[in-house]
């Protein structure tokens, strides 16, 4: 695979793109990321192998259906001034409903470099035939996505990103607009209605017919298929949603299966129907930042006694199919979860993400007492995009700068 934007001059530093190919490559690619963002306190670096997996062909089964092209941007004396990815899923665009394709895995030290390394997605985006590109997704939206641009000063939650309070201001300077912000919106212990909530929720199983059941690594591989169709069906008409088929669904699974907890992780049925589920998981990050994600040599040893220490959990997927909602589903599922993690000790929760214009989920947190702890920001090209250095697109605004509901 060969650069398309060749050497050019730009803030009087000539760059040129390195293709990442090969094993060798990809490791140097993702550990990239430690050199542009791990001297902001609250960052929290990727598990290399774990980030290896989703770039590696032979691992991600998604790579079998998507397209997708990894660069290093490099100076004239070789100095690495940055990094991003670009992937087409002709599946992503269908759901989409406009040809879109993303960008992500970007990093970059300054506005120059920002705009220089997506005008090349982008151009290598419409050579596979996408008509927009949306991002930063690593690769997508069923991994970290988004800018945070608010919500700087604290650790992020399992599996949600943290970038320099520079790349949103940075990628509206390359021309890009918002296309949509995403919602992490944080629990607390004191604040949960518990004991309100408990005999309403009697109701709304016994009303609706429904139990639940954990999802335990014993009973796991059964449970999946099930669950899977869940997800399919309950978040297809979610802006930004990426259908998973049953090879990509179990290969996700095997990466969280470590962290799997029965008390926080629930089925729902109607008599032999699934009808919704919920995945909490310990938030793992807070372990990860105390030995700088860096499991060997003696990380790994360290783990299980971090872990006993975690008091914060993150709700990763709470889905309730079409003909099964209205009827206090989704209630019971976040109650039963928070209930089962407050008997094991933690006093802190996140709902992440939301999509910000999704009503039910902000109705749903705004009753349970919760905040937005950080906002992450969706790019697109705006109007006169590319552009070098300067805000492109009229009305658009510093990342970060709306009033953000409570």
């Amino acid at each position: 695979m060969t650069a398309l934007l060749g050497p050019r001059e730009t803030a009087a530093v000539s760059l040129r793109l390195v293709p990442v190919e090969g094993n060798r490559q990809r490791r140097r690619f993702v550990n990239l990321a430690r050199q542009f963002r791990g001297g902001h306190p609250c960052y929290v670096a990727p598990v290399t192998g774990e980030i290896l997996k989703l770039l590696r062909p032979e691992k991600n089964p998604a790579l079998q259906v998507a397209k997708q092209g990894l660069w290093i941007a490099e100076d004239g004396q070789g100095r690495v001034r940055g990094r991003i990815a670009a992937t087409f899923d002709p599946r992503h665009a269908e759901s989409l409903g406009e040809g879109a394709g993303w960008f992500g895995f970007f990093d970059a030290d300054d506005a120059a470099t920002t705009g220089f390394l997506v005008q090349h997605a982008w151009q290598w985006l419409q050579q596979q035939g996408a008509t927009t590109m949306l991002g930063p997704a690593d690769p997508d939206t069923n991994h970290e996505c988004g800018c945070l641009v608010k919500g700087f000063d604290e650790i992020p939650y399992l599996m949600m990103p943290h970038q320099p309070a520079e790349y949103g201001t940075w990628l509206q300077q390359a021309g890009l607009i918002k296309a949509k912000d995403l919602l992490a919106l944080e629990t607390v212990a004191d604040g949960f209605p518990l004991e309100r909530l408990q005999p309403v929720v009697e109701r709304s199983l016994q009303r609706g017919g429904f139990r639940l059941e954990s999802i335990t690594k014993k009973n796991l591989q059964a449970k999946l298929e099930e669950v899977r169709m869940i997800y399919n069906d309950s978040w297809r008409q979610n802006w930004g949603f990426l259908p998973m088929t049953k090879e990509e669904f179990h290969f996700e699974a095997e990466g969280l299966k470590f962290l799997l907890n029965p008390g926080l992780a629930q089925i729902a049925y109607r008599g032999d129907e699934a009808a919704g589920f919920i995945l909490g998981a310990a938030d793992l990050n807070l372990a990860l930042h105390a030995i700088g994600s860096r499991l060997f040599p003696f990380g790994i040893l360290r783990l299980p006694f971090l872990m006993k220490k975690i008091r914060r959990l993150r709700t990763i997927a709470l889905g309730v199919r079409p003909a099964f909602r209205q009827r206090g589903l989704e209630v019971a599922l976040v109650y039963t979860l928070t209930r089962n993690g407050l008997n094991q000790g933690f006093n802190q929760a996140e709902m992440s993400w939301v999509l910000e214009d999704n009503q039910a989920m902000l109705g749903l947190a705004k009753a349970l007492k919760g905040r937005v702890s950080r906002r992450y920001r969706l790019f697109r090209p705006g109007p006169g995009f590319p552009a070098d250095q300067k805000l492109s697109a009229a009305g658009s605004v510093p990342p970060g700068s709306e009033d953000v509901p409570e």
